[in-house]
């Protein structure tokens, strides 16, 4: 705007100047300098009108008359304009070879690392953790669940479980101390059958026998037995209550021996499991049977309740808070706390080995790379586009006020140029003309 007030003072200044030089000429005719003020003020004038009038046409008619030609130059070629830009941006300035150069001269992860580097501490942690529980906030549990169950049914259908069974099992005779695990079920077993009620069970027991015995057979036979059994009680020589007290005496010397980790009997079943193990991998009967169980199994027995219990108890752990309950002989409660705290430990052990793994960073690189020139590739068009839509939303008046009001400054300093220079071509044509020109023209 101030360049446009200077470009309109110099018109005025040249105007008020042409008539004062006419002025002059008309009282100082014979004068040289009321001549040259007149040349150089014309001149100029001439200039800043001439130019004047082409800044002004380039955008609308002059005076609003439609009817001079070649006028609001700008408004009548918006779509060769607007197409012509759009070509320019895509072709040129934002072409397919150039980006793909651009791209190949920044390293796509290096920069994401950095970027990320520079956000707040803790900001990539919580950012993953926002992602998971906002993921589990929206998503479909019951497809989901039943989703699982059809892979899970699917997969564990093809699953040869026999070799797997006898490879975990020696794993784990192998890995483990298989002797220990005895020794603890012995003690569990001795601390069960020191209770008192031990030898109560174990007189019921041989009661409910007793009765199975005498009612066992014919009406005869159930007669003969029944007394037997009483002419025994009567002598003694059939007492329950020293029966259970002899079968617990020998219980507790049969678990005292068991202790001894080279007891035949338990060195018998470490034998009888690794023979177990290695029938699992080898045996094709076997194979089969344990394959015709899992296979009625599965067609008994829906994971899909016990699918969407856990992801439900998941989901509700890390948007509600709600402690998750651990089937534990010391019960612990597993709160949302915990999980963040698991995840983000996770997501920073891992960032930190990302960041040092040159061989990582290299792959992604190369992937990264390739992603882009693809998308480049196929998506380039949406530049011109993206231009094409953005300049079809102006208007003519829009489109001239946008252009002009980039450009003003310089088309203003072309108007004051158009009068300087044209004064100058005024003063020196003046001077060609009566200082040289005429000069020759009377000696010749």
């Amino acid at each position: 705007m101030a360049m446009r007030k200077k470009a309109n003072r110099s018109l005025f200044l040249l105007a008020i100047l042409f008539a004062g030089a006419a002025c002059s000429v008309y009282v100082y005719p014979d004068k040289w300098w009321s001549q040259m003020l007149l040349y150089t003020s014309e001149a100029g004038l001439v200039g800043a009108l001439a130019d004047l009038f082409a800044v002004t046409v380039l955008f609308r008619h002059p005076f609003g008359w439609k009817w001079i030609p070649h006028t609001a130059i700008i408004p009548k070629n918006r779509d060769k304009l607007i197409e012509g830009v759009a070509n320019m941006v895509e072709q040129q300035l934002l072409s397919q070879d150039l980006l793909k150069e651009k791209v190949k001269q920044i390293s796509l992860v290096e920069t994401a690392i950095a970027w990320v580097e520079r956000r707040p501490a803790g900001t990539l942690s919580e950012q993953g953790w926002k992602l998971l529980s906002g993921l589990l906030a929206k998503i479909d549990l019951k497809g989901l669940s039943i989703t699982l169950d059809e892979q899970a049914r699917k997969s564990l259908g093809k699953i040869n479980l026999s070799p797997y069974a006898g490879k975990a099992l020696k794993w784990a005779m192998d890995k483990g101390d298989f002797q220990s695990w005895l020794s603890q079920v012995v003690e569990y077993a001795s601390t069960r059958v020191s209770d008192e009620k031990t030898k109560l069970v174990i007189r019921e027991m041989l009661a409910n026998e007793k009765e199975k015995f005498v009612n066992k057979g014919s009406v005869f036979s159930k007669w003969l037995k029944k007394m037997a059994v009483e002419i025994a009680e009567s002598t003694n020589a059939l007492n329950l209550d020293d029966a259970a007290n002899t079968l617990y005496d020998d219980l507790l010397s049969l678990i005292k021996d068991l202790r001894n980790p080279r007891h035949e009997l338990r060195v018998l079943l470490e034998s009888m499991v690794y023979q177990l193990a290695d029938n699992l991998q080898n045996r094709e009967d076997l194979s089969a049977a344990i394959n015709e169980w899992r296979d009625e199994m599965l067609e008994k027995i829906s994971l899909l309740p016990s699918i969407e219990a856990i992801l439900e108890s998941f989901r509700k752990l890390l948007t509600q808070d709600a402690g998750m309950q651990l089937a534990a002989v010391q019960k612990h409660t597993v709160n949302q706390s915990d999980i963040k705290q698991l995840i983000n430990r996770f997501i920073a052990t891992y960032w930190d080995w990302f960041k040092t793994n040159q061989e990582t960073k290299n792959w992604l690189e190369q992937y990264a790379q390739r992603f882009v020139y693809k998308i480049i590739e196929t998506e380039h068009a949406i530049i011109g586009m993206i231009v094409r839509k953005t300049l079809d939303s102006f208007t003519e008046q829009r489109l001239v006020h946008f252009i002009e009001s980039k450009v003003e400054t310089d088309l203003q300093r072309i108007r004051i140029n158009g009068a300087y220079i044209g004064a100058a071509l005024g003063a020196a044509f003046y001077l060609v003309l009566y200082g040289v020109y005429e000069p020759l023209l009377k000696l010749l």
